[in-house]
């Protein structure tokens, strides 16, 4: 059995760390100290080089994983600036389910 290390960093020092130890896979943020927030465009530029899959965390503020309408244009935003990499897109819904008709605009 294979296991994939996914490792979340937030620095291109944290990147080259991550990748020299072994990640298979990256998930890219800023403010790992607030639960990860969207990465810089600078750090998305230095990460769309790696040599592994690499997944920036789109998320525009601290604390609960839900989102307004203003939240969502941030995000679509941001989304078109991380083009380059791949990006995971989950957004929850009030109620903490999953908002999916959200998610399908995000990847759309």
């Amino acid at each position: 059995m294979t296991v994939l290390l996914e490792v979340c960093v937030d620095s291109a020092q944290g990147l080259a760390a991550a990748i020299e130890g072994g990640a298979g896979r990256i998930e890219l943020c800023s403010a790992l100290e607030l639960g990860g927030l969207t990465p810089l465009p600078s750090l998305m530029r230095i990460a769309a080089e790696a040599p592994i899959p690499v997944y920036a965390m789109i998320r525009p503020h601290a604390g609960p994983f839900i989102f307004d309408a203003t939240d969502e244009k941030a995000m679509l935003a941001d989304i078109d600036a991380v083009r380059a990499a791949a990006s995971p897109a989950s957004s929850l819904a009030p109620t903490g389910r999953t908002a999916r008709s959200t998610c399908r605009s995000f990847i759309a």
